[in-house]
């Protein structure tokens, strides 16, 4: 599956802090994205489409995927000292984790607050280590690999290379993927701190939009996957505190990672904004000013979003957090996540996956597609479909009657579109590219 980049999230800075003493957390997520956006012309701008078309596909679809999902993964663990070589054990315990967290079973789930109770989620989606190599032999999923890489460094000022991708291939002292496709791979290694911060990990979100193939193709399949530093996996983890930090020994790094890999961006929205203005383009997770940055504060409230204002949801595994105070995803959040992966990462789910458009729909048949003029719709009964470009805005509206019918696209420009028909029972959206 071919793919281009249109994200990077890394996650969980801190400032290398003294035993037990909290310090402030920042992220190199704008640091990264923005290096993107000075290289590539109208980065930026793809980024924020591709997220708003994936929320509004998924509100679209809500309630028509109930599907439990299985992600299989491997662990490739890359040390050059005993503490960094993760045992078996923690890797476990760390699935366990994951498990709980996204199907909402985690045990501190009974602390969701009242107010955020109606949009926590489980997400349905659930992991399993790999039990067949990519050669088709058995395997427990976890893969050590010495290495005499002392550490593997992000360099946070580089304008040129995401340097931590050292990891991902033998030839530089790290483990080569496992194909990315039918795979989530997740590395865990030593990662450097760099210039004074601590990384604990980051992920490439999923990519690939029809309409921007070959747009951003600059990133190779076999570095897709999640980045853990050695000392945030699982908790029962004995190197632990190695990293002179406390409150992230629980393993909801990885709960926080993989919500990036399946496209989530952090509740106060990504490094291209600032403050209240923008968000994380999610409806049920409420705008804040900036990350808990690990305080665990619950009387915050940083927005003032006018009527039905919420407080920060400071609980939700997307902020910046001490672990034991993460609880919940939201319905859409889940929502996004479960599109991302029917649509953007469906070669991991093959043969789980069952489209939206296999289940109870209003239309028969779009076609031409690609369309160069009239389009032909067939319904079943009389609906309301509405035309809606990548930014969301709507360029057609119109009610037509079951039965073949026409729209007139000759004045759209080239582009993919989403075609959402609706009536009093069913909505239904279809894919719509118009290529004159």
């Amino acid at each position: 599956m071919k793919k281009i980049l249109l994200l990077i999230a890394l996650c969980a800075f801190g400032w290398h802090a003294q035993a037990q003493q909290q310090e402030p957390i920042y992220c190199g997520f704008d640091v990264a994205l923005q290096k993107l956006a000075e290289k590539h012309d109208g980065f930026q701008e793809q980024c924020t489409q591709q997220h708003a078309f994936a929320v509004r596909e998924s509100k679209a679809n809500r309630g028509k995927r109930n599907t439990v999902y299985e992600i299989p993964v491997v662990f490739h663990v890359v040390y050059n000292t005993p503490d960094q070589n993760v045992g078996d054990e923690v890797i476990e315990d760390q699935m366990v984790i994951l498990n709980q967290d996204y199907r909402r079973l985690n045990p501190n789930a009974i602390d969701t607050r009242d107010e955020f109770l109606p949009f926590a989620a489980d997400t349905e989606l659930e992991f399993v280590l790999a039990t067949e190599d990519p050669e088709g032999n058995p395997t427990n999923g976890i893969i050590h690999y010495e290495t005499d890489q002392e550490s593997f460094f992000f360099d946070i000022l580089s304008q040129d290379e995401i340097t931590i991708d050292d990891v991902k291939f033998s030839e530089t002292g790290g483990a080569d993927a496992w194909d990315t496709d039918r795979y989530l791979n997740i590395w865990v290694c030593n990662i450097t701190a760099s210039f004074g911060a601590q990384i604990f990990g980051f992920a490439y979100p999923p990519n690939g939009a029809a309409n921007w193939e070959g747009f951003f193709d600059v990133i190779p399949d076999e570095v897709e996957g999640v980045v853990v530093h050695y000392t945030a996996v699982g908790s029962n983890n004995p190197a632990g505190l190695d990293d002179n930090f406390s409150g992230n020994e629980g393993g909801r790094t990885l709960t926080h990672e993989v919500g990036h890999y399946l496209g989530l961006r952090h509740t106060w929205g990504d490094g291209f904004f600032n403050g209240c203005s923008v968000d994380d383009g999610i409806s049920d997770t409420p705008n804040i000013e900036a990350s808990n940055n690990f305080t665990c504060t619950f009387n915050s409230n940083t927005c003032d979003e006018g009527a039905g204002d919420l407080p920060d949801q400071s609980e939700n595994f997307m902020d910046y957090n001490q672990d034991d105070c993460f609880n919940m995803f939201t319905n859409e959040q889940k929502d996004v996540m479960r599109f991302n992966l029917e649509t953007f990462r469906t070669e991991l789910i093959e043969d789980q996956i069952v489209s939206v458009n296999t289940l109870e729909s209003n239309v028969l048949e779009i076609w031409p597609n690609p369309a160069n003029g009239l389009v032909q719709i067939d319904l079943v009964d009389p609906a309301q479909v509405q035309v809606v470009d990548i930014s969301g805005r709507v360029v057609l509206d119109e009610k037509l009657n079951s039965g073949v019918s026409q729209l007139n696209v000759d004045l759209l420009s080239n582009g993919t579109y989403t075609v959402i028909c609706q009536n009093e029972s069913i909505t239904t959206t279809h894919k719509l590219i118009v290529q004159k």
